[in-house]
Order: structure tokens, then sequence, then C-alpha cells
């Protein structure tokens, strides 16, 4: 795959990554990430660094991309936890404010980040950006959670043989050795799930989309405890998987939504009273109602996820153990 190429999938994403070189060997940009004190957008700042710290900054972001070169990869999901000797993987589209904070860190005129500017700014993050000629750019990024910044006012005792002394006044980022998130080719790769989330609003904007796969998917539908419904749907892990799924599912078929109505609902739920699902109602007033006790709360959403497969809701048929349409 050459530069020109961007990756479509993670895997192809990894492979530009393994054809990097030694990254220890080469030079990278250093760059702090908050919010600006005066206007609150997302602004960088260029670190400067001596030779020897880059270097040993660069091995950092080197041992962090053998680790995910070796490691096993599983994508993005609200509720999916990520088990050891894997990554998560998302595109960068895909990552709230990702690629905003991708654009600052590609900056080439950032301002120095001073004494001046390193009292004034809470950071978010910190990122070492590798730009190799005629290979693909990769970013290293240390998030807040895990970065210490201490600032001049605090005074710093340094411990010599068994007695204390004041450490020099200085301002102080202490670094672990190891990078949180690497992206590469378009897809940000990361085994904190929720420090990730967290970082790049990335819950935010997946609250946003849960909200409008909600009432896409419901619009003509009677649900009664539908604000319960609709508050768990934007706010439980859980359940915004589900809103996730329904979108795949609507984005593939157009006329998804479409088969999403009471009366193919009820006709369905009256054939098969094992989704145990509760009527209200008579006629044209029944309505769904929402159970929202722990071992019914998802009845609805799995049945608007078309979780029964080969259902008579859509007529679409799936391969055998998975959500993967057949044909």
């Amino acid at each position: 795959m050459t530069t020109a190429q961007s990756p479509s999938t993670a895997a192809e994403a990894i492979e530009m990554l393994k054809g990097l070189p030694d990254l220890a060997a080469v030079g990278l940009n250093f760059t702090a990430v908050g919010a600006d004190p005066t206007t609150g957008s997302l602004t960088g700042w260029r670190v400067n660094l001596t030779p020897d710290l880059a270097g040993e900054i660069a091995g950092f972001a080197q041992k962090t991309r053998v680790r995910l070169e070796e490691a096993g990869l599983l994508p993005y999901g609200p509720a999916t936890l990520v088990p050891l000797q894997h990554w998560m993987y998302v595109s960068e589209a895909e990552a709230g404010t990702l690629e905003l904070t991708e654009q600052v860190v590609r900056m080439q005129d950032l301002l120095p980040f001073t004494e001046k500017t390193s009292g004034a700014v809470n950071l978010t993050m910190v990122a070492a950006r590798f730009n190799i000629p005629n290979e693909p750019p990769v970013t290293f990024y240390r998030i807040a959670d895990s970065l210490l910044q201490m600032k001049k006012s605090i005074v710093g005792l340094v411990r010599v043989g068994g007695v204390y002394g004041k450490l020099e006044s200085a301002d102080v980022l202490l670094l672990k050795p190891v990078f949180d998130v690497v992206v590469i080719g378009g897809f940000a790769f990361f085994t904190k799930k929720p420090t990730f989330e967290r970082a790049f609003g990335f819950l935010a904007e997946l609250e946003k989309q849960s909200l409008r796969t909600f009432e896409a998917v419901t619009d003509k539908l009677e649900i009664e405890g539908m604000e319960d419904l609709r508050n768990a749907c934007t706010s439980q892990p859980q359940m915004m998987a589900k809103m996730a799924s329904i979108k795949r599912s609507m984005d593939a078929d157009p006329d998804y939504a479409k088969a999403m109505t009471m009366e193919n609902l009820i006709g369905y739920i009256e054939k098969h009273p094992h989704v145990k699902i509760e009527i209200s109602g008579k006629g044209k007033n029944r309505k769904l109602v929402f159970d929202p006790k722990p071992t019914h709360r998802f009845q609805i959403v799995k049945l608007l996820d078309d979780d029964f497969l080969r259902s008579a809701l859509t007529k679409r048929e799936y391969e055998a153990g998975s959500k993967t349409q057949a044909g």
C-alpha cells in the first residue's frame, strides 16, 4: 500500500504501521493540546524538546507501536470491554473531536508552550507526531487522565538519602513511558476505552447519534413510557450499542425504518408472545409498553434491532450466530 492510498480497514492501517521505520531513530513533533484560555477553542502549542528527551519520547512511541502491532483488534462498541492483549479501534471520522485534534496537531505554525502558557492552560493531552518522508504520518497521544502537570506554584520535595530538600522551582510534565492512543491511516487504536471516550468527546457524540436513531426508528410508534425509553437509549452503554446496530441496519437498508410500524410490531408480538412485550389500550389506541426492569428493558429495542433472526418484521435473513445480513 502506498502512502497515497488510505486503508479501508483497521487491519490495513496496522500493516501501514508495521511498514514504518524504527520510530526511536526518527524525528518527531511534540504538541501540548488544551482549551485556549481566552476563546475556549481546542488549541495546540509546540513543546520544544532537547535532543535526548525527544529520542526518549520517540522510544516510548516505538514500544507502544510494538504492543499494538502484536495485539488483537476489536471494533468499538459502547458496551464492549477491551480484553487483555487487545486494542479497540474506531475510524477517525466517528471519534468525536479526534479529527479536529488531528488538525491541530498537524499545524506547523504553533506557538511555543512557554512558562506563561503552561500557567494558564489545563492540558487535555500531549501528542507525539511522526512525519517521515514518503511514509504515512502517525500520532501517539497521552491523555490528561494519565498526564500530571506540576506548575511553578507547587513546591516539589526531593529526597536525597534520608533527607528531603526543595526541588528547584520549575514547570514539570510527568509522562509515563507509554501512549494511550495511536492514530494512523484514518483509524484510532486504544486500550483505555473510558479515557478515550472522555478525551475526544466520543460519548457526547454517541449520545447525539443514539438520539437521532431513536427518533427516526420510533417516529411512527406509540410507546407507553417513551420518555424513559428515550433516556435509556441515549445514556446506557448497552442501549446505545443497540441504537448503533439499528443505525447500521438503517444505513444499509433505506426501507428498514419503514418496517417498524405499529401494525407490524403488534402483529409480530401477538404471534410471538415469547418476546414478552406488553400491549396496552384497544384498537387504534394500542401502545407498546416499555418495562424498565432489568430483565425486560431491552425487549422493545431488541425488536427494533430485528434481533429475532429471520424476522417476520423485515424479512431480512442473517448468517447463523451473527447480525450480518445473508445474501
